[in-house]
């Protein structure tokens, strides 16, 4: 998974436009776009895209678009 297949999986999946620029290193709480109903949805996405399971748990640790790219990765190879 590249980061620019994340991001654009991302972007869907949170409603993010395409003229809002997404750091890998923003901590998602700071963000407009991040809430419990977002984590879930990431979690959704996560399962659907990339046949991986991740739990509220492993987001908590993720605090940042970066954490969570790697993470998924980690758990995709």
């Amino acid at each position: 998974m590249t980061w620019e297949d994340f991001e654009a999986n991302i972007r869907d999946v949170l409603e993010i436009e395409e003229d809002i620029e997404l750091k890998r290193d923003e901590v998602l709480e700071n963000t407009e776009f991040w809430s419990s109903m977002h984590a879930l949805l990431v979690m959704a996405m996560a399962e659907s895209e990339y046949d991986v399971s991740i739990t509220g748990e492993d987001l908590r640790k993720s605090s940042t678009l970066g954490n969570i790219y790697e993470l998924l990765n980690s758990k995709v190879a």
